[in-house]
């Protein structure tokens, strides 16, 4: 019998498997003689299957399940939760690529957050009575578009990605060549500790809480992730990314990026990648520009108004102009941010080093806490950090002690220095009778000063794709504030002194 065009393997192993079979009822209806005619039985079924793309544009289905046991002591209280690695993330992703030519082709991606349990939103009251304590939202399952784009690319001249992705300088402030999974590098105690509340020391049960978060005044204030200094995680925009140049290898040496898009931002970023003799190099440089009013962590500058934000929630409306109390404030912020990493591994001992740092400024800073102090635009007070910055440096081992793969060690410190609090866009108060609050006063956060030491091992398990991790880390922090009244007697002081927070997890990443 002459077949008529090309018949997919797969599809034809499914007939024979149907052929072959001497009892069972069909997965679809297909009717006729399941002999007459076989290649009209192998479109049929090929037509109530799922494909692997339409045999132009390929499809791949891709995505990660990684979560934790993490067991916390704020000082006080101590206690266990299961929780999504938030640092990592739970997603599910699809995409596909054609080739148009020996040097041009075409793909796609779409990719799904899947939240559970977020790490980064857990806290003390999660599972208890509030006692008149603010609690952050903790039952936050949902899912969420992370990426769907569209590139086309020249092996020659590079790629341009279209929609949502993420942007030049992700993952420049996070290079390292071990990569150790669970809570490790700079921004990953921040993973746990986010949201749970500041504890006065000395104090116990929920009345010694603070309504201030350590995401609220120990790590960078944005969204429910510490330390993002890329406009966001993923973001609607333009994205160039040049091929690898000036290396060993067609996958070595530099590689450009960069990208503009959503309200008023754009990301350049530089990375590198070589092996020298014995050792392994990568490292990366990143700068970004924002000006839109979603970047919550910056402010905005002298027409933000408290009264307004308080009224509309995490999308406040806010004044256009000193005055104008119900206009929209649109474009408002001014923020950049530089950041860079740099991690050498000795490739016959796996021992390596990893420097990560990264700094923010908020250039409208100091009108924001002009309005703040209600003082007219113009005004002078001293007490204004524009900047806020983090660095981190962790030493560790790789090596296969093992047949299931990679077992890596290693310690880490990591600093963050902040500046001017700010929180949905809006300077931070801090009440009167705060438990933190040492003035008297309602006060303002005008810097911090937290530091995180930890260390933990990854256990990779080749043949299923997974990495099993545990680690620790304790988190010390001093907060200053300054009252929000320049006539006030007590201006500037320390807080009350505040608990460590220990943080001790063990858990597992997938990915398929």
């Amino acid at each position: 019998m002459a077949f008529r065009g090309q018949v997919s393997i797969a599809a034809l192993a499914a007939v024979a498997g149907v052929a072959l079979a001497t009892t069972g009822v069909s997965a679809a209806d297909l009717g006729g003689n399941c002999c007459a005619d076989l290649e009209e039985r192998i479109a049929e079924l090929e037509a109530t299957t799922a494909r692997k793309g339409n045999r132009k544009v390929s499809l791949q289905i891709y995505g990660q399940i990684t979560e934790a046991v993490i067991w916390w002591n704020d000082g006080a209280e101590a206690n266990t939760y299961v929780l999504e690695n938030y640092l990592n993330k739970n997603r599910l992703g699809v995409q596909g690529n054609a080739k148009i030519n020996s040097d041009w082709s075409a793909g796609y991606q779409m990719e799904l957050g899947i939240r559970a349990y977020r790490s980064s939103s857990a806290n003390q009251l999660a599972l208890g009575a509030s006692n008149n304590v603010q609690i952050p939202v903790y039952n936050t399952q949902s899912v969420a578009l992370r990426q769907a784009n569209w590139w086309i690319q020249s092996a020659t001249y590079g790629r341009i990605t279209v929609g949502r992705t993420s942007d030049a300088v992700n993952g420049t402030s996070s290079v390292n060549l071990a990569n150790p999974d669970g809570f490790s590098g700079m921004t990953g105690p921040g993973y746990i500790n986010n949201g749970y509340l500041l504890r006065r020391s000395g104090t116990t049960g929920n009345t010694g809480l603070s309504a201030l978060s350590w995401g609220d005044t120990a790590n960078f204030r944005n969204g429910d992730g510490p330390a993002s200094m890329s406009y966001s995680e993923t973001g609607a925009q333009v994205k160039y990314t040049s091929p690898f140049f000036l290396g060993q290898t067609k996958s070595t040496g530099f590689r450009f990026d960069a990208s503009w898009g959503m309200d008023d931002f754009w990301s350049v970023g530089l990375r590198y990648a070589e092996t020298f003799g014995q050792f392994r190099m990568a490292a990366a440089a990143g700068y970004s520009q924002w000006n839109g009013a979603d970047r919550t962590m910056c402010s905005l500058g002298s027409v933000g108004n408290a009264t307004n934000a308080a009224s509309g929630g995490t999308n406040p409306t806010l004044a256009g102009a000193p005055g104008a109390a119900t206009a929209n404030a649109g474009s408002n912020t001014d923020c950049n941010s530089v950041q860079g990493s740099l991690s050498i591994m000795h490739t016959p001992t796996g021992l390596y080093v990893t420097g990560q740092a990264g700094r923010i400024e908020d250039k409208n800073s100091k009108a924001a806490f002009i309005q703040a102090s209600g003082l007219a635009l113009g005004s002078e007070r001293v007490g204004d950090d524009p900047q806020s910055s983090i660095w981190g440096v962790q030493l560790g081992w790789q090596a296969k002690l093992n047949s299931l793969g990679n077992t890596t060690f290693w310690g880490q410190m990591v600093q963050y220095d902040t500046g001017l609090g700010v929180r949905n866009s809006i300077v931070q108060t801090v009440g009167a009778t705060d438990v933190i609050n040492s003035l008297g006063g309602t006060a303002l956060i005008v810097g911090s000063q937290t530091r995180y030491w930890g260390g933990g091992i990854s256990q990779e398990i080749a043949a299923a794709s997974m990495t099993l991790y545990a680690g620790y880390h304790v988190g010390s922090t001093e907060i200053m504030l300054q009252s929000q009244s320049p006539t006030a007697t007590n201006q500037r002081a320390k807080s009350n002194p505040i608990d460590d927070f220990q943080m001790f997890y063990t858990g597992a990443t997938l990915r398929f």
